[in-house]
């Protein structure tokens, strides 16, 4: 797939998928950019949706929780 067939399945799936406005797309398409993955990977895998406050600040706000130490080096 080039790229800019992914770039347009990237913004079809952040409008049709996720109904976000243009800023949240320039958003979305500079995070899977720097990470290097699709804006639906980057969806599926590291976003998700709350339905409390008390959920989202346990999962957001707690450094404990999936703690990942970044790496490049081995």
């Amino acid at each position: 797939m080039t790229q800019a067939e992914q770039l347009e399945k990237d913004i079809a799936f952040c409008i049709d998928k996720c109904g976000m406005n243009d800023e949240e797309i320039g958003h979305f398409l500079r995070a899977s950019e720097e990470l290097g993955i699709s804006c639906q990977y980057l969806a599926e895998e590291f976003v998700f949706e709350s339905d409390t406050f008390e959920e989202f600040e346990r999962l957001h706000l707690d450094d404990d929780y999936l703690k990942i130490k970044w790496r490049l080096d081995s």
